[in-house]
């Protein structure tokens, strides 16, 4: 092996290490070990909830098997206020996707929900 090799193979080595170094250190917070493989669906008519696999998913509003209409929409979650917290989360349809005017507000606590919702500072899973 000529020197360069051996500093290529070194470099490869060190650089998987910190990638497993990285996934540990993630997965010891508390995420979970592989990416969520499913997204919740709403009703936007009877508010039920669906789980679907996202490579079943198709551009919104998407058909409910149940109800034979083209009324499911992706959800985003509130967690901000007591009851949202209590209850797990919030399931939101975003205005946006409804086309509708306007910022949306969680029916639950009215505080103002968006695109990839952020939880609050001091959310705890379980906790509350």
């Amino acid at each position: 092996m000529t020197e360069l090799q051996k500093k290529i193979g070194a470099s490869v080595l060190v650089v998987l290490a910190l990638g497993l170094l990285v996934r540990m250190v993630y997965r010891s917070m508390g995420h979970e070990a592989t990416p969520n493989d499913t997204r919740t669906l709403m009703d936007s008519e009877t508010g039920e909830l669906f789980e679907c696999p996202i490579e079943k998913l198709k551009p919104y509003p998407m058909l409910n098997a149940k109800t034979g209409k083209d009324t499911m929409y992706r959800t985003e979650v509130c967690y901000w206020g007591e009851d949202c917290r209590k209850a797990g989360g919030t399931h939101v349809i975003m205005n946006e996707l409804l086309g509708k005017e306007g910022p949306t507000y969680c029916p639950v606590c009215g505080h103002v929900v968006r695109f990839l919702n952020p939880r609050p500072p001091d959310y705890r899973p379980g906790g509350d």
